[in-house]
């Protein structure tokens, strides 16, 4: 490595919180044990539930953190280290991490950096303060965000009980009129309070989820619980709920066996133009997807906030486009 990239990295390295305080020579040390390796977008670094067996160090790039469920939890940018706490505690991987962006990074194997540990006890006393120090200012953050998710709680839990009286007034309403039809123009009660169940199901929009991953399904599924969703595996199957059931959207996976995203949005554009379609895939970004009709284009894994914000607005401008009014 030419002298003058290796000054780069040892100063690049010392900003890290892990290494913070070493001497040029002590990050020396933890450099040699550094190999580096190129991710390609869509790659897995780690995946949850696995040996905590490598660190990483983020040179260059993005990555995204998610759960086991394909929830996103977080974006890291460089210059940061990933899997360090579970090379150090020796637990399993918390989360999967994956390049959202062609990312170099620098893999640490555990059991060399347990070595330069157990030889070097001032960099080993070091890097456990600097351990401390990151693990007391998450606490701290979570700390803060745990009270911001209080009092966010509390204004929902407050807007919930608006809603559910206002929900209880508009049933005792629906009740009073029901009885009142019944008086003035006969006909059996039960039969016409289910007919009007049935109108009130049709205004509520139907999201159709197209993706061979039934965990994925299930996620959209919990994520949408004020919409009627429904499922299906791939492109074919679409194609048919589409014929059957009355949607307002289609939320569909780029890749899957069989008819394809792009197929199914071909044959959808054809046959039903007015239909949004929104695009997701953890292989292909939002740029690659910007030549195609989609509506819309959400990343995996996925941001639970903005599917939500995303599906709704669609909706929406669907709704304001079918009634003459801009949404």
């Amino acid at each position: 490595m030419p002298v003058e990239t290796s000054k780069l990295l040892v100063q690049v390295l010392r900003k890290i919180p892990l290494f913070r305080g070493l001497s040029p020579s002590q990050v020396k040390t933890v450099l040699g044990l550094c190999v580096h390796r190129t991710f390609l977008p869509g790659e897995v670094i780690c995946q949850s539930n696995t040996a905590s067996d490598e660190m990483y160090i983020l040179l260059s790039g993005e990555l995204v953190v998610a759960t086991a469920e394909g929830i996103r939890v977080a974006s890291l940018l460089p210059v940061t280290t990933v899997g360090e706490m579970g090379v150090i505690t020796g637990q399993p991987r918390s989360a999967t991490v994956e390049a959202v962006q062609a990312s170099n990074i620098f893999v640490v194997q555990r059991g060399q950096f347990d070595l330069m540990l157990r030889d070097d006890r001032d960099l080993r006393a070091m890097v456990y303060r600097n351990i401390i120090d990151v693990l007391a200012l998450k606490l701290n953050n979570d700390n803060v965000r745990l009270r911001d998710h209080q009092m966010a709680a509390r204004r929902f839990e407050g807007r919930i009980a608006v809603f559910e009286r206002r929900l209880r007034e508009q049933e005792h309403r629906a009740r009073l009129a029901l009885d009142l039809l019944v008086q003035q123009g006969g006909g059996d009660r039960d039969e016409l309070a289910a007919r009007l169940d049935a109108q009130v199901k049709e205004l509520v929009p139907h999201v159709l989820v197209v993706d061979d991953e039934p965990e994925f399904r299930r996620l959209v599924r919990q994520a949408l619980p004020a919409l009627a969703v429904v499922e299906a595996a791939d492109g074919e199957e679409a194609l048919r709920r589409v014929e059957e059931d009355q949607l307002d959207l289609v939320l569909t996976d780029l890749c899957m066996p069989g008819m394809d995203g792009f197929g199914l949005l071909a044959n959808l554009r054809s046959r039903f133009p007015g239909l949004p379609v929104l695009a997701v895939s953890g292989y292909m970004d939002e740029e690659q997807v910007r030549g195609h009709d989609f509506d819309g284009f959400i990343a995996k894994p996925v941001s639970l906030p903005r599917l939500q914000e995303l599906v709704e607005a669609t909706i929406a401008r669907r709704t304001g486009q079918e009634t003459g009014h801009v949404a």
